[in-house]
């Protein structure tokens, strides 16, 4: 694969995790909504504080995320050294984030343990949605593979070669070559 379609890529997989990360924003403000909307006499009110906090969090973790892969979406093509480095230290960070908010969601919150009447595991159920855990799961899921593997990609030599690309346009020589 040439460079120039290396660099494509590399483009694709941040464009593609933004608009992930825009569509994780929506699930989670959908949720957010519906949640509001409800009238649970079952479920204890520090659940439902504790279900609202989670969800809120997902949503400023995707939001936040979706601006800074935004600007990265910008600047991926750019050959600088600089965009480089940001790829390899916010795409893992923003992943760790996206996969903590997944394992630590809000369905641990209410979830049941089976001891519980049917109303409870119903009204357990309205609080956090099967459609927000599992679309909300998919989309973070992606979107942090996604990431990583853009980090890693960017290592690649010829990869290398492209972002250490000087500002007048002449290519990066190593020590060796210039001796």
């Amino acid at each position: 694969m040439t460079v120039r379609g290396q660099v494509r890529l590399a483009f694709a997989a941040v464009a593609t995790t933004a608009l992930l990360l825009a569509v994780d924003v929506a699930l989670s403000a959908a949720a957010l909504i519906h949640l509001s909307g409800l009238k649970l006499r079952m479920v204890s009110q520090q659940q439902l504080h504790q279900v609202r906090i989670d969800m809120t969090n997902n949503l400023v973790v995707a939001a936040v995320g979706a601006v800074i892969v935004g600007v990265l979406v910008l600047v991926v093509r750019i050959p600088s050294n600089k965009v480089r480095v940001a790829l390899w230290t916010l795409g893992p960070l923003l992943a760790l984030a996206l996969l903590c908010g997944i394992v630590g969601g809000p369905e641990w919150a209410v979830a049941p343990t089976g001891e519980e009447p049917q109303q409870v595991r119903d009204e357990y159920a309205q609080a956090v949605p099967g459609w927000y855990v599992t679309f909300h799961g998919i989309t973070g899921l992606l979107a942090a593979a996604l990431l990583i593997f853009v980090a890693v990609f960017v290592t690649r030599g010829d990869m290398r070669e492209y972002y250490l690309d000087n500002v007048d346009g002449t290519r990066y020589r190593s020590w060796v070559d210039r001796a």
